[in-house]
């Protein structure tokens, strides 16, 4: 095997490394990216699960339930309303216990039902509460309910989590920019000879950073869009696993995050060969 087959392997062999590091940093962070676009949507799926509860009185007359129904379908603070009556919902309980419980009792104890979900971010104790006060002027509801406890810890945790996930976005995205830096700084120091040479013979700063700038910036094209494609086969199988929970709901938080990851990967290159490239250029002398 001759010399320059020799250098040609070596230097394909540096490049795929390049690649395969920016891919992998890449990936992560458009992972951790996709997690903090998305937790508000996990934070939605599970508060908009929180019921209010209302009951109503035995002696409620029908134009009454269709009058409260009207109020709530037109608040805006409401996503979905489910009108349960209580023959329904002792037939269900019924089912849930094994027995005809009605039959035993000879009357049936339940009530008629509304569950109502609110928007997500209506969903916090001020808020159900100021909701809870505007129906109560409504003489025929006998009680509302929620549940106060998972409330403050919904809140709470998703707090917390949002948190964390900013911090730790915030330092990845430091963290990935010095890791594709110093790919790019070992693979140009194994060239510093070539940079050496090529100003010896007269050829123009611009001249000798062109290629250089242009294979990174390529290789940073192409790992963004490998680690992109990473991405969605991730998001497609948790789709599969969770469909519960619609992952692409956002469409354009999606494109936003991919439009992101392709301008990083190739500017974060261009940056560091640009300023690399430029560092050996101005040394006289390169060992």
């Amino acid at each position: 095997m001759t010399k320059n087959k020799i250098e040609s392997k070596k230097v394909r062999s540096n490049l795929i490394s390049i690649f395969l590091i920016n891919t992998v940093v890449l990936f992560t962070l458009s992972l951790i990216g996709f997690i903090y676009l998305k937790s508000t949507s996990v934070e939605s799926y599970f508060k908009e699960n929180v019921l209010v509860n209302i009951y109503l009185k035995n002696n409620t007359k029908d134009f009454e339930n269709k009058q409260l129904i009207k109020f709530l379908n037109l608040n805006d603070d409401v996503k979905q309303i489910t009108y349960l009556s209580k023959e329904d919902a002792a037939k269900t309980f019924s089912k849930e216990i094994g027995e005809e419980f009605v039959g035993f009792l000879g009357y049936n104890p339940l009530l008629d039902a509304i569950s109502v979900q609110l928007y997500s971010d209506k969903i916090d104790v001020y808020s159900i509460e100021k909701f809870i006060e505007n129906i109560n002027n409504f003489e025929f509801i006998e009680e509302v309910e929620y549940d106060k406890p998972l409330v403050n810890a919904l809140n709470t945790n998703f707090e917390k989590m949002g948190l964390w996930i900013f911090i730790l976005s915030v330092i990845f995205f430091l963290t990935s920019f010095i890791l594709i830096n110093n790919s790019i700084k070992i693979s140009i120091y194994s060239k510093r000879e070539i940079i050496k040479t090529m100003q010896l013979v007269g050829a123009t700063s611009k001249f000798i950073r062109k290629p250089f700038i242009w294979t990174y910036v390529r290789i940073g094209f192409l790992s963004s869009i490998a680690s992109l494609i990473l991405l969605v086969i991730i998001i497609l199988q948790l789709s599969f696993q969770i469909e519960e929970i619609d992952l692409f709901t956002k469409i354009n938080d999606l494109i936003i995050l991919i439009c992101f990851i392709i301008f990083y990967g190739i500017s974060s290159s261009f940056i560091s060969s640009f300023f690399i490239t430029q560092r050996y250029l101005k040394l006289k002398f390169i060992r």
